[in-house]
């Protein structure tokens, strides 16, 4: 297999390692992943249920599926009992399924994650675009913009039956009011289109509100987060879907292909779990000062790049930015590939170029994830250092500050 076949962020990350392995300097903004330790209390809880090797039920460990409702009913605003519980090997493997379980074509707000468009493409599915508005006030979808792509496709012999919105988003930053997603649920609800709600960055919105469309939309809203962004466990890969139980047959439909593929998830991992949602006070403020320090890296990256020209909302969740450098750089760059083959080539910084999530190739949109430093030493220093982004990125992200000065030098000898 080549490496562009697989997943572009998988690829980034891969390519990485193979440089620095080789003795170059990379300074990594092109793979979003949490840099922090796992906390504590989970890695106690993993050491202790580390001998558990039995099979699991398909659809989860039953303490962990309650512990999950109860969680996500006091976070998410929904009634336990309207919906069922599903843990999966990650949050991917989810999404996967649930394309393949709902029949029909997916509408796309564009851009968005890479690995969307890729899945519907492996289920021979139609990929219908909707474009999505991005504010510094943040993301949102035109009710009537969405409409007309629903009855277009549907004049145009296609079945769009599910959208995927993820918020805050990746690639953005940038996350949905309340109005935004009440007004994108009802006309999921008159056109009869399931929402997937990928709320895999919820936790992680830089105000510490956690919106949910499922709150607007319960009969027919699936939302699939998991561990790996708010508590930087990514490997463990747990993640979770809360189905609809007034989508009939759905769940019954994802454990038939749960039942025929991963079997379950590590049990020892999802014994190890349940601590996780039973929001414990440690565990919460962890959450909540990572959070902080997400938000102080990134909204930093956003500064440094507006002062260089770029155009750049301020993230408001997550850690990327979604930098536009077409007025900046489009008299040399004639792609956002070559703006980030360039800047990885010549001045060492990963990136990802916005082609890779949906982007037009003349519009120089780079993402740019702010994690390449040591969580460690970020939660160290952050008491002392917080009030203050430069001198606290400084000091605990180095290769975020070495990276933008890099950038700044690309730009300057344009």
């Amino acid at each position: 297999m080549r490496r562009d076949d697989i997943s572009s962020t998988l690829a980034m990350n891969e390519l990485v390692e193979e440089l620095r392995d080789s003795g170059r300097t990379v300074f990594h903004m092109g793979f979003g992943e949490a840099p922090f330790p796992a906390h504590p209390r989970l890695v106690k809880s993993l050491r202790h249920y580390s001998t558990q090797k039995r099979y699991l039920p398909v659809a989860g460990l039953p303490d962990l599926r309650s512990a999950i409702a109860e969680h996500y009913a006091r976070l998410a605003g929904i009634n336990t009992g309207d919906f069922d519980v599903m843990v999966g090997p990650g949050s991917k493997a989810l999404l996967f399924a649930l394309q393949m379980c709902i029949p029909g074509d997916l509408l796309l707000p564009v851009p968005s994650w890479v690995s969307y468009a890729p899945q519907a493409a492996l289920l021979d599915q139609n990929v219908i675009p909707v474009a999505l508005e991005l504010a510094e006030t943040g993301l949102s979808i035109d009710a009537e913009t969405l409409r007309r792509a629903i009855s277009k496709a549907r004049a145009d012999g296609m079945a769009p039956a599910k959208m995927i919105l993820n918020y805050p988003s990746n690639p953005t930053g940038l996350t949905a009011s309340d109005a935004a997603l009440a007004s994108i649920a009802e006309v999921c609800r008159s056109e009869k289109i399931i929402l997937i709600a990928d709320e895999i960055y919820g936790r992680l919105a830089y105000d510490h509100r956690y919106r949910s469309a499922a709150s607007h939309l319960p009969e027919s809203t699936v939302i699939t987060t998991g561990l790996s962004k708010h508590l930087s466990v990514g490997g463990w890969r747990l993640g979770i879907a809360l189905i609809p139980k007034a989508a009939t047959g759905l769940f019954n439909d994802m454990c038939r292909v749960a039942s025929e593929t991963w079997s379950c998830v590590s049990t020892p991992i999802q014994y190890a779990a349940i601590d996780a949602y039973l929001e414990h006070p440690d565990v919460e403020d962890f959450v909540r000062q990572t959070t902080d320090i997400h938000a102080c890296v990134n909204q930093y990256v956003a500064e440094k790049l507006r002062a260089l020209g770029a155009k750049c909302h301020m993230p408001q969740g997550g850690f990327y930015t979604w930098p536009d450098f077409t007025k900046l750089l489009g008299h040399v760059c004639a792609t956002s590939d070559e703006l980030a083959h360039r800047l990885l080539d010549e001045h060492g910084v990963a990136t990802l170029a916005g082609t890779a999530f949906g982007e037009r190739p003349d519009k120089l949109r780079l993402r740019l994830s702010g994690c390449d430093y040591d969580g460690g030493t970020a939660l160290e220093l952050w008491p002392e250092l917080g009030k203050s982004a430069d001198e606290f990125v400084a000091r605990a992200a180095p290769n975020v500050a070495a990276a933008l000065g890099e950038i700044e030098d690309f730009v300057s000898q344009q």
